[in-house]
């Protein structure tokens, strides 16, 4: 019986091997991802291991001539993993920062030609249009429907409420909106906080990745 219970173990987990060797093989988002993956992971930034595979499949998953924002670039680990996903089609990326950090989340300062040059070494230029600024400023003149609204600015609890609400009307039905560190609140408490008890009640089906969350906008 223990013999047979070793052997029955053996052959369920080199089933799952299979099915995931399987998977990673055919999936084309996955060979994708794999061959860009060195790039993306020379890029210095601040995202959970497993984000920039999501980043990359939603941005992949878009309709052609989709319009992603993101809110928050660093250095650019972010941008490469939604700009990948744009490569071949009409897609695009509006990376909004004012690459001087600030004094609330970080001390570093003066990151754009870091950020340019990544992208730029990554051959990602055509789809990547940076807009220096801060988000709020940047929201005024703003007139484009969104597909993807990523949103990882300031993480005070106000900040990300105005990024939130100044760029969701943008957002088309269906559109996607995904918040970085809205995680168990731990580490920062401003995202959870703006997450759970704004801006996750105007979303549907609803999910995490890491800390990472996100919904799609419902249709009315």
């Amino acid at each position: 019986m223990v013999a047979t219970r070793s052997l029955f173990y053996k052959l369920y987990r080199l089933g799952r091997s299979s099915w995931r060797w399987l998977y990673h093989y055919v999936s084309p988002t996955e060979r994708q991802f794999t061959k860009v993956w060195p790039h993306i992971a020379s890029i210095e930034g601040l995202l959970v291991p497993g984000q920039e595979r999501w980043l990359f499949g939603v941005a992949r998953r878009l309709p052609d001539g989709a319009i992603i924002v993101e809110i928050g670039s660093y250095k650019g680990r972010s941008t490469c993993c939604l700009a990948y996903g744009c490569v071949g089609t009409k897609k695009r990326v509006y990376a909004i920062d004012t690459f001087e950090g600030n004094d609330a989340d970080f001390f570093e300062r003066d990151f754009f030609s870091e950020f340019e040059n990544n992208i730029e070494k990554c051959g990602l230029s055509e789809y990547v249009t940076p807009l220096i600024g801060k988000s709020i400023e940047v929201a005024r003149t703003w007139d484009k429907p969104i597909n993807l609204l990523f949103i990882d600015g300031s993480h005070v609890y106000e900040d990300v409420l105005v990024d939130f609400r100044n760029f969701f009307t943008w957002v088309v039905p269906d559109g996607i909106v995904a918040l970085h560190d809205a995680g168990d609140g731990r580490g920062w408490p401003g995202p959870f906080r703006a997450w759970h008890e704004d801006i996750k009640s105007q979303l549907v089906d609803i999910g995490t990745c890491s800390t990472l969350a996100f919904g799609i906008k419902p249709r009315r």
